[in-house]
């Protein structure tokens, strides 16, 4: 999750909004990424998503449902803050996670 968290905020960091809602690729990409940090989410064990609330397990998750599920109908500001601000905390939780 780390290694994905890491790549996804490199992305955004090294791309524009204008980029962003212009180039499929890195739409794709960040989507992608998205994705992953989702399906990682999923796959924890339980009794380590209990001892780590401080993840936002349940949107991570469901962030992941809506690009699958929802992809014809996605909210590209959303996408965008996840990217480039929601994506923070989730670091610093994984630091602190893999730290202790």
């Amino acid at each position: 999750m780390l290694d994905t968290a890491q790549r996804f905020r490199a992305l955004a960091r090294e791309r524009s909004r204008e980029t962003f809602e212009t180039d499929d690729v890195v739409q794709l990409a960040l989507l992608h990424l998205i994705q992953r940090l989702g399906e990682a989410a999923c796959r924890l064990l339980a009794g380590f998503r209990a001892e780590h609330e401080e993840f936002p397990w349940d949107e991570m998750i469901g962030m992941r449902n809506r690009i699958v599920h929802g992809y014809d109908d996605l909210d590209p500001d959303i996408v965008w803050r996840v990217a480039t601000a929601d994506i923070e905390p989730v670091l610093a939780s994984l630091d602190r996670a893999l730290a202790g």
